[in-house]
């Protein structure tokens, strides 16, 4: 009797590499939480920035990397200039990561009468908070978002005082605090917009800033105290330079008229996407007008997780690019 009745002859050509009993043991030790801090420390760029997203303290996203990379006997994160970033073997493992993630978040998610877990206070002009809302909905299901429609100045005066997690703000807010963060998401560019039917009656087109200022216009105004006060729009023609008609708090209403009278108005050629495609405004070129002001994703640090920051940025980005 030989020796070779021991060990089957197939295992001779198997590739040299751990066993199944090497590998159950060590995916039985396989803490979620541990991966999800991986994840973190990914979409933060630090150890830091993964403690404050997931509510521990930084010494235990750092045990949580130590584990992993025991573990799985690779090195997860090198540290650079610019913060910690996942080795070349970590990052060619966090696809399967990420996705294994996903899988047990959705299994998680499909229980009947699952209640929202986190919520967003979301804050933008009106048009904006109204294009951007639905998107982000669909990136965060699970997320109960209050969107309120104010405008850029309110938010900029009010940022410190905690009335909103993230705003989308034109231009940005300077003098933000520190633990704000701010995303370049696009542009918003401003037209003047009329009726097909009157603009056709207007002559050659572009016009002259000369002839713009003929124009009738529906200006923008707001409530301050107990009368009406005018508030800029970002129209090269100011409001003491125009003939305005008739005045409006939100774009969406002064499109509405604009699209039923012999008016025209001034604002965001997003906010009157959907009357454009219908045909129901038409954009008016003026010589010299070219309104465009940087779109912003600002975001509470302190109390939005980088997943959510991440969703409405892209969701931002889709619209103003759409």
């Amino acid at each position: 009797m030989t020796n070779d009745l021991a060990i089957p002859a197939s295992s001779k050509s198997r590739p040299s590499g751990p066993s199944r009993i090497d590998i159950v043991p060590a995916l039985a030790d396989l803490r979620l939480a541990d991966l999800l801090t991986l994840l973190a420390v990914e979409n933060t760029g630090s150890v830091s920035g993964a403690a404050r997203e997931l509510g521990v303290t930084p010494s235990q996203v750092s045990k949580a990397i130590a584990r992993l990379e025991r573990q799985f006997g690779v090195r997860m994160l090198s540290r650079g200039v610019h913060g910690v970033a996942p080795t070349p073997e970590a990052r060619r493992m966090l696809p399967g990561i990420a996705s294994a993630v996903e899988e047990l978040r959705s299994l998680d998610g499909a229980r009947e009468g699952r209640q929202a877990d986190v919520q967003l206070t979301l804050a933008g002009p009106s048009y904006l908070v109204s294009s951007v809302l639905p998107a982000i909905a669909s990136l965060l299901p699970r997320t109960k978002i209050r969107g309120l429609e104010l405008a850029p100045a309110f938010m900029r005066a009010h940022v410190a005082e905690n009335l909103f997690d993230v705003a989308i703000a034109p231009g940005g807010i300077v003098g933000r605090p520190a633990s704000w963060t701010n995303d370049l998401a696009g542009e918003v560019r401003s037209v003047l917009l009329g009726r097909p039917d009157f603009v056709r009656g207007l002559g050659p087109l572009p016009l002259t800033g000369a002839r713009a200022r003929e124009l009738p216009f529906i200006g923008p105004a707001t409530i301050g105290g107990e009368r009406f006060a005018a508030v800029g729009d970002d129209c090269p023609l100011s409001v003491a330079e125009r003939r305005i008609v008739y005045e409006v708090q939100t774009i969406g209403v002064a499109l509405e008229l604009a699209a039923s009278t012999d008016h025209v108005v001034f604002g965001p050629a997003i906010a009157a996407r959907r009357l454009l495609e219908a045909g129901v405004l038409v954009q008016i070129p003026v010589e010299g007008w070219d309104v465009r002001d940087t779109l912003h994703v600002v975001c509470n640090g302190d109390r939005v997780l980088s997943r959510m920051r991440n969703a409405v940025v892209r969701a931002t980005r889709e619209v103003s690019a759409g």
